[in-house]
């Protein structure tokens, strides 16, 4: 963009919200979700503008937006929303005419002449008298009928993008729905605005649920109680559940959609009757009980049930291997009976289950395997469910391993390996399971052939549950479907950290371990601050004097702060905008503003960001951790996540999807391990405080672990037992109280 452009900027407050009419006289810059260029305005002044919307040059347009001013490119006009303008004089609507690519066989000269014979009046003579206009401008009726068909379509169109974005929507998601629903979508969203939930991702039901009661659409209309419902299962599913019981259902539906009348429930429980009529959800029964579900996860545990339960049979690749036991007592001599034990019931069932608390040797149980499976000339694959997990396992086993879906061949929208393409192992090791949600285990099962293929679980069911919904290893664990081994010994050479962190599991927070020769300790505990604030002053300290300057860490690569919470001084949202500028100014020597207050912080080069929704177009899971790069000129960002490098496009939902990881909760980092781990322990969060947490966010540390909060948080935390109590159909169909005939 030019640095100097003639415009004068108005006097007016320079955040006050602006209309501009003229055409685009120059673009500098134009993708499907931002532009950059030059307006002439009507009063012939030249002013630069960019934005997330997007423009060609010679368009008419009105621009929606503020004044700001671009650190690079000075003064600007920042567009926030943009839409066709019909209301044009001669000059206007030849230039309309002449550049737009819709219309063909309609150059300069043609466009200047339909211009001056229709002038202000060319809406309704385009409309209303095609013929008379194609005689006058001596034209074939074809190419004055295809003007009229493009013109009306912009005119319905710009209409209801208009109407759409006095709703607040944006202009990405306008352009969605317009694209998706063409000239009817306003007829269509005014006679059902909650399919707005279904068509744009973004837009959840208690935004739409406001879009629509400002459209006037009542509380009892019948799309409002079929998207309260489906949202309500949703809300389940994003807990971790996999079903919600009927009642509870309605009882939910009820308290969200608020809608007054005597016949509510009744009138929630037909539509919960329609939905599972059509199909859109399913009802299982189990005794008295009606269990609400999504079809696809309802789906997916009964498949994966049948699975388990056939999996009695041997080893497809072992059963035929003599002396299994003179092998492993040869090969893997320095294993415990627990993990000799663990070994044999791998390579002698078709699916086995290996379980085990930090310390116990799971993944030296693991090595043993795979020297066995290389002696004798079968051929293993190691797979984790995220990239960290995945080079922590390769790493300390010495044999290549990848991320599941790396190991499907997932390519941003499909899989390689399915059933008709199953993967070419003869056994397959699956770490970190605890974290392994519904979908992601069934998707890996449909490409293991079980003739072929040994598969052997591995995890450690003290852990948090996963991300996603469903609760696989506990489930298994409980119901002793899969042949199971479970580590209870911890081997000598686990070390302070792993010693203190099987400690919580009993109740226990041991106290600050002596320093190693470098001076460095493995456990540290400083729990003197009952005020959130000192806490959190505490940790900003850390950062800026004790961390590098006396451990030796690297702040960005080796530092993880893990809290229970994203809301208070104690959670990631006003930890990570206090380290973001902390970071950024000591690192970089960059001063990061504060956002402004319910604003997110905006994303700067260096900063370390985590991704927090599976984006299957991009490839990058939830949970993965990256670095942005940089930002581009067109406002997106460039960002190395642990295995790949892409590019976000700005004004997309991508880019919300993206943010600031110098904090973490516990839940998002599970399979993740960091040289140190700074644990945020405090009886602000005590609502959410178990041993289960607490034991999750100290195994994250390799190296060190420093937990911050005050001694009654700390040791209530260590003394609630409490498991992530999760709705799950596998236990059902495991143990034969649902039958598995659908």
């Amino acid at each position: 963009m030019p640095p100097e452009v003639e415009h004068e900027v108005p006097t007016v407050a320079r955040r006050e919200l602006l209309t501009l009419r003229g055409h685009v006289e120059a673009v500098y810059y134009a993708g499907p979700t931002f532009s950059a260029g030059r307006l002439r305005t009507e009063a012939g002044d030249r002013v630069p503008f960019a934005g997330r919307v997007f423009v060609r040059e010679g368009d008419p347009v009105v621009l929606r937006g503020r004044w700001g001013r671009h650190p690079k490119y000075g003064e600007q006009f920042e567009v926030e929303g943009v839409e066709f303008n019909q209301d044009l004089d001669v000059d206007g609507l030849a230039r309309y005419l002449a550049g737009n690519p819709a219309l063909k066989g309609i150059g300069p000269v043609k466009a200047r002449a339909i211009a001056e014979k229709c002038g202000r009046e060319f809406d309704r003579i385009i409309t209303e008298e095609p013929e008379t206009l194609a005689r006058s401008a001596k034209m074939p009726l074809a190419t004055i009928k295809l003007l009229r068909e493009e013109w009306l379509r912009t005119k319905t169109l710009n209409s209801a993008a208009t109407w759409l974005a006095g709703f607040g929507l944006t202009h990405h998601q306008i352009t969605t729905l317009v694209d998706r629903l063409g000239n009817s979508v306003r007829a269509i969203l005014e006679a059902d605005p909650y399919m707005l939930v279904r068509e744009v991702r973004g837009l959840g039901f208690k935004r739409v649920d406001k879009i629509a009661r400002a459209m006037g659409t009542p509380k009892g209309h019948p799309g409002r109680i079929h998207a309260g419902i489906v949202h309500c299962v949703e809300e389940a599913l994003d807990r971790g559940d996999t079903w919600v019981e009927h009642e509870d259902l309605i009882d939910r539906a009820n308290v969200l959609l608020v809608m007054d009348e005597l016949d509510a429930r009744e009138k929630i429980e037909r539509s919960l009757d329609g939905l599972v009529e059509e199909g859109t959800l399913s009802c299982i029964s189990s005794g008295d009980r009606f269990l609400i579900a999504r079809p696809d996860i309802e789906r997916m545990e009964r498949e994966l049930a049948a699975i388990f339960l056939e999996s009695d049979g041997p080893n497809p690749q072992f059963h035929s291997v003599k002396d299994v036991d003179s092998l492993v007592a040869r090969l893997a001599p320095n294993l415990n009976d627990e993990q000799r034990a663990a070994v044999k019931t791998a390579l002698g069932h078709s699916i086995a289950l290996i379980s085990g608390s930090a310390g116990s040797g799971k993944t030296y149980t693991v090595a043993a395997i795979v020297q066995i499976c290389r002696e004798v000339g079968r051929f293993a694959m190691l797979c984790a469910p995220t990239g960290k997990a995945a080079k922590r396992l390769e790493e300390v086993v010495d044999y290549p391993a990848s991320t599941i879906h790396r190991l499907l061949g997932f390519n941003g929208s499909t899989y390689f390996h399915d059933s008709a393409h199953p993967l070419e192992a003869d056994v397959l090791i699956v770490d970190e399971v605890s974290m392994v949600d519904v979908p992601l285990m069934h998707r890996l099962f449909q490409a293991i052939d079980r003739k072929r293929t040994g598969v052997v679980l591995v995890g450690d069911h003290h852990q948090l549950p996963p991300v996603g919904p469903g609760n696989i290893l506990r489930d298994l664990i409980a119901t002793r479907t899969l042949p199971t081994t479970v580590l209870n010994t911890v081997v000598r050479q686990a070390g302070v950290l792993k010693e203190n962190s099987i400690a919580i599991l009993h109740g226990e927070v041991r106290r600050t371990s002596e320093p190693d020769a470098s001076g460095r300790r493995a456990w540290c505990v400083a729990d003197q601050f009952s005020d959130q604030g000192a806490a959190a002053r505490f940790v900003l300290d850390l950062f800026q004097n004790v961390l590098s300057e006396r451990l030796g860490f690297d702040l960005l690569q080796d530092v993880m702060v893990l809290t229970p919470t994203h809301k208070g001084a104690l959670g990631t949202i006003e930890l990570n905008i206090a380290l973001q500028r902390l970071v950024q100014r000591k690192l970089y020597g960059v001063d990061v503003p504060p956002p402004p207050p319910g604003r997110r912080a905006r994303l700067l080069p260096r900063d370390r960001i985590i991704q927090t929704r599976n984006n299957y177009k991009l490839g990058v899971m939830n949970g993965a951790v990256g670095v942005v790069d940089r930002i581009e000129k067109d406002g997106g960002l460039s960002v190395s996540f642990e295995d790949q490098n892409v590019y976000v496009q700005p004004g997309t939902p991508d880019l919300r999807d993206l943010e600031l990881a110098y904090a973490l909760t516990v839940h998002k980092v599970q399979g993740s391990e960091f040289p140190c781990v700074v644990a945020i322990v405090h009886k602000a969060h005590a609502f959410q405080h178990h041993r289960n947490l607490l034991y999750t966010a100290v195994t994250r540390a390799r190296k060190t672990v420093i937990v911050v909060g005050d001694a009654w948080g700390v040791r209530n935390c260590a003394k609630r037992r409490q498991v992530d109590e999760r709705r799950t159909f596998l236990p059902f169909f495991l143990s034969g109280e649902i039958g598995m005939a659908k």
